[in-house]
């Protein structure tokens, strides 16, 4: 039922500023980025994939690799971007290129300072240097996917489906019903998740909250932004966001039931903790 996701500007966004274009028809379309030419430039893109599909073995906190061990948890990053980026109204990467640099609260904002607010928040780790060869692969890689998108615009079914507003307050004693329901199944009755199995390392199924969560300075820890995501696109068998399977109320509910729990501070709480000590 959840989540990285992937990247929170667009999921603030939550459907604003969409665009039709004829022009392919569907932006969508699997691409299996292993048939591409051996080339430098195709094997950086191939290797940004596997950041996005493999990221906990890659650059988390049990990276084979220490000193890759950028990310505090073992999440992966299409863990929230659905389908490695590539499905509609689930936080995908297809305008991503081609929507930075933009303005954000009167600010100049980069493709790669928005990388790195994933992986401060949602990954709940430190930045990238910029000029890894890790950064320059999620960027050739978001590059690839969108190929051909228009400049500045965002295509039909970037951030998320709007979710209508709640017929009531949104309540978390009935979310926990609707957790228990249609999400305790994968998720697990305490939000912890279901890790792989030994030796590959981070989760077959997320964990909503706790120590191996996105923190609480992740989009996804947003009431909106979990609301939103999990109408289009939970239970995990929901495949289209214009069928969900939850109704809006439910997935208010559950949104806010979910939001309310103990996560990980997020860096601003983390600095003014440590200046109060």
């Amino acid at each position: 039922m959840l989540l990285l996701a992937v990247l929170a500007a667009g999921l603030i966004g939550l459907g604003g500023g969409y665009i039709l274009w004829g022009w392919p028809a569907n932006w969508y379309a699997a691409r299996d980025v292993f048939k591409l030419p051996a080339t430098p430039e195709n094997q950086l893109i191939q290797y940004g994939w596997q950041l996005v599909t493999e990221t906990p073995r890659l650059i988390g906190k049990s990276a084979s690799d220490p000193s890759l061990r950028y990310a505090g948890n073992d999440l992966a990053c299409t863990q929230c971007h659905l389908k490695a980026g590539n499905k509609a109204f689930a936080a995908p990467f297809v305008s991503t290129f081609a929507s930075f640099p933009m303005m954000v609260n009167d600010e100049v904002l980069t493709l790669t300072d928005r990388i790195n607010g994933c992986m401060t928040r949602s990954m709940n780790g430190q930045p990238l240097p910029e000029s890894s060869r890790e950064m320059e692969a999620l960027l050739a890689y978001m590059r690839f996917i969108g190929e051909g998108s228009p400049e500045g615009v965002r295509v039909t079914g970037m951030g998320l489906f709007p979710v209508a507003p709640a017929p009531e307050p949104p309540d978390r004693a009935r979310g926990e019903k609707v957790y228990a329901h249609s999400c305790a199944s994968c998720h697990g009755a305490n939000g912890q998740g279901q890790r792989n199995s030994a030796p590959q390392v981070g989760f077959l199924v997320p964990p909503l909250w706790g120590d191996d969560s996105f923190n609480s300075a992740a989009g996804m820890s947003r009431l909106t932004t979990a609301a939103a995501f999990i109408r289009a696109n939970m239970p995990y068998r929901t495949t289209e966001a214009h069928n969900p399977s939850l109704g809006v109320q439910e997935a208010w509910d559950v949104a806010a039931y979910v939001t309310s729990q103990p996560r990980p501070a997020g860096p601003a709480d983390r600095a003014a903790s440590l200046t109060s000590n």
